[in-house]
């Protein structure tokens, strides 16, 4: 057990004596590039420091640059947002909601029935009035 523990130990050792820095540097004048010199010897500012392996190709610690650049935005970015949930309103706020509509609904029926209108039409304002109120009771609108 004690033997496996210092291999392990011993291997992590190794890969982390094995690596270097790669920077990803910011231009002065607001570009990005990745160097394996510190960026203030290219005249900018350092914005991420990647360590990769020694040894490895320019381009492939690039590779591996890019991939912990875009996985360290990924984890900063917040999560996606959620659908806004229906709003649960009551019986009662309901209730209310619906008095405030035939009162407003009432109103119009009445200025409509002050207007010039056939018989016809009175009567069915009249009863369109009707019916509203006996919606208001059984919701016992104040």
């Amino acid at each position: 057990m004690h033997a496996r523990l210092a291999l392990a130990c011993g291997i992590l050792w190794c890969q982390a004596a094995a690596a270097e820095p790669l920077y990803l540097c910011k231009a002065y004048s607001g570009g990005l590039f990745w160097s394996s010199a510190h960026c203030s010897t290219r005249q900018a500012t350092i914005d991420r420091i990647v360590e990769v392996p020694e040894g490895m190709p320019f381009e492939q610690q690039v590779m591996l640059g890019n991939q912990a650049a875009a996985e360290g935005a990924r984890l900063a970015a917040p999560p996606p947002a959620q659908p806004p949930q229906p709003v649960q309103r009551s019986a009662r706020q309901r209730a209310e909601d619906e008095c405030a509509r035939l009162e407003a609904h009432i109103a119009r029926l009445d200025a409509m029935a002050r207007q010039p209108q056939s018989a016809a039409v009175q009567d069915k304002l009249a009863e369109r009035r009707r019916s509203a109120r006996s919606r208001q009771f059984e919701l016992r609108c104040k």
